[in-house]
């Protein structure tokens, strides 16, 4: 196994259930040498008292002094290290991180292998499961290809990949979302193995209007990152349709002419059509082949990472 770097964002968890997934990943990586956990605290609230861990010699620490968001969270974490593998899980202690060698020892062949939450052991909340399963069938139709999950917390990718995606990662919970969509419109090799998924130990944030509402955000947002045609095209198909069968099929034979409405909404499907058809151009000078990618992010302009362990962990990165 190649040299890993371990991430944990920690936001507002319980100190013991943080302590219980690191030593939980010590545990499994019993026979391994070449790996390091990072760990970072994403402006969790003082109550939780999540400073402590920072006094713990078997991983690096560091501290986001407000809550900037998962997705900025693991960016920090990323620059922070330095091994040519990545994985990241959950603190909550839902992810079976005992998995995580497996899902590592089959990077010799692939560029992300992902953690699928499809075994019968999937405690995922009754209330988030079918806007779930809607996001999956939408980004399957987007990729073009099936993905069985798409927002998988626990996954195992390349610091090539990674880096190749890294202009278009949000700041937000999306960031395992566009990767995985990334690496698919970008040509890389990825793999799915099936997890359990345990139930959460602790209180739920679940909100089923905000949710749903992000997913559909989500869904679109993918759609026109990566692949603009699959919405745009459609609507435009659509509009076309419409203004055809009301154009032709009914004014023109019935009336003799064709109406105001039936020309709009032609005009308006080639609209749409040309939209896309942009928005795709744009795409493609952007996505590019893996081959020829060169965005690697620089870490020079990375003044400082705040942190309250000490100074010896930033020296990686400055």
């Amino acid at each position: 196994m190649q040299d890993l770097d371990i991430i944990i964002p920690v936001y507002n968890e319980r100190p013991e259930l943080v302590i219980e997934t690191i030593e939980n990943i010590h545990r499994a990586f019993n026979n391994y040498n070449n790996y390091q956990v990072i760990v970072v605290n994403d402006g969790s609230k003082n109550e939780y008292n999540l400073d402590t861990l920072a006094e713990r010699t078997d991983i690096k620490y560091i501290k986001h002094i407000q809550n900037r968001g998962y997705g900025a969270a693991l960016k920090t974490c990323i620059r922070a290290g330095n091994s040519p593998i990545i994985a990241i899980t959950d603190a909550d202690g839902t992810y079976p991180v005992a998995d995580l060698p497996k899902l590592a020892e089959e990077m010799k062949d692939c560029d992300m292998v992902i953690g699928t939450r499809t075994t019968e052991v999937c405690h995922i909340p009754l209330l988030r499961r079918f806007p779930k399963k809607i996001l999956n069938l939408t980004a399957s139709y987007i990729a073009g290809e099936q993905i069985k999950d798409l927002n998988s917390g626990m996954r195992v990718f390349s610091r090539e990949l990674c880096y190749y995606l890294w202009p278009f990662y949000p700041a937000g919970f999306s960031f395992t979302s566009t990767i995985t969509m990334g690496s698919i419109m970008g040509g890389f090799r990825r793999k799915e193995i099936a997890i359990d998924y345990f139930k959460r130990d602790g209180d739920s944030s679940i909100h089923p209007i905000k949710d749903t509402i992000r997913f559909f955000r989500l869904v679109a947002r993918l759609g026109l990152i990566f692949n603009p045609m699959k919405l745009f095209g459609p609507v435009s198909i659509f509009l076309f349709t419409i203004g055809f069968i009301k154009g032709f099929c009914r004014d023109f034979f019935l009336l003799g002419y064709v109406g105001n409405l039936s020309i709009m909404l032609i005009l308006a499907a080639l609209q749409v059509g040309m939209m896309g058809l942009l928005a795709k151009l744009i795409v493609h000078s952007r996505v590019v082949s893996p081959t020829k990618s060169n965005s690697f992010p620089s870490t020079s302009h990375v003044k400082k990472i705040e942190t309250s362990s000490t100074t010896h962990h930033l020296q990686s990165i400055q």
